[in-house]
């Protein structure tokens, strides 16, 4: 053989030998304690009103030292068309993201050994699944787009095992859900937005991983975009990102504190101009977040001040890539373990409402110059399932079929409708859910005493071939004051 090829061979081993052993010195790197990302490509950041589950193209999941200004990012996803929305196990050791392996692949989740940093597919569904996030117990919670019904493009959460079984629906509604965080106290923080029967504004709402329990956690003013990822801290607060009137340029960030979320919102960033579009608190007072000085050019990650409400200097930025989502590879404490009161055996669940002439001061004149209501009508997503009389304490206590979507509107003696329809809820199977009235104060207690309805056996609905039920129609025309 010529000695000339022998050579070259030889140096082209080598070559092989040293990008192998460089391939596996990068891939043993310890991720601990680095700021993960997504890198979405300039000219592909979309945010606005209708966008719950961002589709980026061509995105990257990537890894940066935070005290290393200017070296070079990880990139952990490069065999993935797109990937994006990050999120790390308690103990640090994994990573759940959504991507797709091919440009018209469906979105998945999938998770990542941060050790050696390889991916295995969690989900495998026809329709694609977003937003994933760790639950105890080595579950997780994600949002599933669901097959067109004619209510829109419904998007409701499920949980599953890590390994795949389990999965269970858990939101039944005819909405955009999506996960934004699982808190401390073991509740998901959920981001929704009503598509059915028309548009409404996008809102947080907390409920158990079980599906029971949801309740209303945050809504801003009118047209305002929430983001789709939010972080508690240690003494409670709750940070994450608003867009005021449906404005994609004017993020800002915002406080509430869990214990009393909906009076208790501080705007952090309002004096400073540019948006934000990411919050991630490092330490005390300190926070990483995504911003931008204008309407141009790309999102970078800069140091924030929550005690001085100041912008710090920027730790990465890239002319290219657009850089949100951060989270921090470092293990954390995990959230309570609730426990699951639902039975599956069961076909039905209990609703009952202790007055429902108890209501919150509207704004602006009295409804009807407050007439009493004395019934309550129980609408489905096409049709009406029923008309209850309450008793005399304006209690009433039903049976409902579980796992199905529902709105309630009160009626007076005459089937004048007086408040209403609601927003939509559902009953899981076995859950007893109540509430004190009818668009109460949300921080209102219940009276100390048995109502009348309970001392009944509860009706059940939908109600069978009554005349009330057949004389009743959802398309009646509805008070001028319903939107209130």
């Amino acid at each position: 053989m010529n000695p000339m090829k022998i050579i070259l061979r030889i140096g082209y081993i080598i070559a092989i030998g040293l990008a192998s052993l460089c391939l596996n010195s990068c891939r043993n790197q310890s991720l601990e304690g680095m700021v993960v990302f997504t890198q979405v490509p300039v000219g592909n950041l979309d945010i606005h009103g209708k966008a719950i589950a961002h589709k980026y193209k061509g995105a990257q999941i990537v890894a940066i030292n935070p005290g290393e200004p200017g070296a070079p990012e990880i990139i952990l996803t490069p065999d993935f068309y797109s990937a994006c929305s990050p999120d790390i196990s308690y103990d640090a050791k994994h990573l759940l993201f959504t991507a797709q392996q091919k440009e018209n692949d469906s979105w998945q989740v999938w998770e990542m050994d941060m050790e050696n940093r390889t991916s295995k597919k969690i989900t495998h569904f026809k329709e694609s699944c977003y937003g994933p996030a760790y639950l105890p117990a080595g579950r997780l919670v994600f949002s599933r787009q669901m097959p067109e019904t004619g209510t829109g493009p419904v998007h409701a959460l499920y949980t599953m095992d890590l390994d795949g079984a389990n999965v269970s629906q858990i939101t039944f509604q005819p909405h955009f859900d999506y996960t934004t965080t699982v808190l401390r106290d073991g509740r998901i923080l959920m981001l929704t937005k009503q598509l059915f029967p028309q548009p409404g504004d996008m809102m947080y709402m907390a409920i158990r991983p079980n599906g029971t329990k949801t309740e209303l956690f945050y809504k801003g003013p009118d047209s305002s975009i929430l983001n789709n990822q939010a972080y508690e801290t240690g003494d409670g607060l709750v940070y994450f990102i608003e867009w005021g009137n449906g404005n994609p340029n004017n993020g800002n960030i915002i406080s509430i504190n869990q214990n009393r979320p909906l009076f208790t919102k501080v705007n952090l960033t309002s004096g400073i101009a540019g948006s934000f579009y990411s919050v991630l608190p490092m330490q005390p007072g300190r926070m990483l977040v995504s911003y931008r000085p204008s309407d141009t050019g790309p999102v970078g990650l800069y140091s924030f001040s929550a005690k001085d409400k100041s912008l710090g200097v920027p730790i990465y930025k890239h002319p290219g890539y657009h850089a949100i989502e951060p989270v921090l590879v470092e293990a954390f404490t995990r959230p309570r373990n609730l426990p699951d009161d639902t039975n599956p055996k069961k076909t039905t669940g209990l609703l009952f409402c202790q007055d429902i002439n108890v209501i919150a001061q509207p704004d602006g004149p009295d409804l009807l110059d407050n007439a009493k209501a004395t019934k309550v009508e129980v609408l489905g997503i096409n049709k009406s399932m029923g008309i209850v009389p309450v008793e005399e304490d304006g209690s009433f206590y039903l049976k409902v079929i579980a796992d199905t979507p529902i709105r309630l509107q009160t009626l007076d003696e005459n089937d004048n409708i007086l408040y209403g329809p609601s927003g939509w809820i559902w009953i899981r199977p076995f859950e007893r859910r109540g509430c004190v009235g009818c668009h109460q104060d949300p921080e209102l207690a219940p009276d100390n005493f048995v109502p009348l309805s309970v001392k009944k056996p509860p009706v059940s609905i939908p109600v069978e071939d009554s005349y009330e039920t057949e004389q009743s129609a959802p398309s009646k025309e509805m008070n001028k004051n319903e939107e209130k």
